[in-house]
């Protein structure tokens, strides 16, 4: 634990920052539950020194937006995932942890958008997917190279 580090627990949805004061926000597969991930975007940009860093995973659009989740199987055995519903932006409710769990399903076009318009200069997107030393070490993981599952973004203010 370092003293340039201050830990606390906030509501995302009403997160108050102060202004220019953090060189970095980070999140891990946390903003695809914001409804309002463009106030999120506008106040993290605010509370960012200039120059600061937003970096984030979030689940992949693709990997949220079919409405039963869920790999699809062939007379093969070959799996696929079922891309629907992928341009009807909004809520998504799944089982995953608990029952009922809602996420919010926005397309890539509309995150970036979203980044873009508080002010962000994007830097890194990337649309996770296992290398061939993951598969060697993990070889469960060769589902993942069907469709993306997570999206890692960098930008800067």
């Amino acid at each position: 634990s370092s003293s340039a580090i201050t830990y606390g627990i906030a509501d995302l949805e009403k997160l108050d920052l102060p202004d220019a004061t953090f060189d970095l926000a980070y999140s891990s597969l946390a903003f695809h539950y914001i409804v309002d991930l463009k106030g999120l975007f506008a106040r993290i940009h605010q509370a960012l020194v200039p120059g600061g860093r937003l970096v984030f995973s979030i689940e992949h659009p693709i990997f949220m937006a079919p409405r039963q989740p869920g790999w699809l199987i062939d007379e093969q055995g070959r799996k696929s995932w079922p891309v629907d519903s992928y341009q009807l932006q909004g809520p998504r409710v799944t089982n995953w942890l608990a029952e009922g769990v809602i996420k919010q399903h926005r397309t890539v076009g509309t995150l970036l958008t979203l980044l873009i318009q508080a002010g962000f200069t994007l830097t890194h997107v990337d649309e996770w997917g296992p290398s061939e030393a993951d598969l060697k070490a993990r070889p469960a993981l060769a589902e993942e190279l069907e469709r993306p599952m997570m999206l890692l973004v960098a930008a800067h203010r």
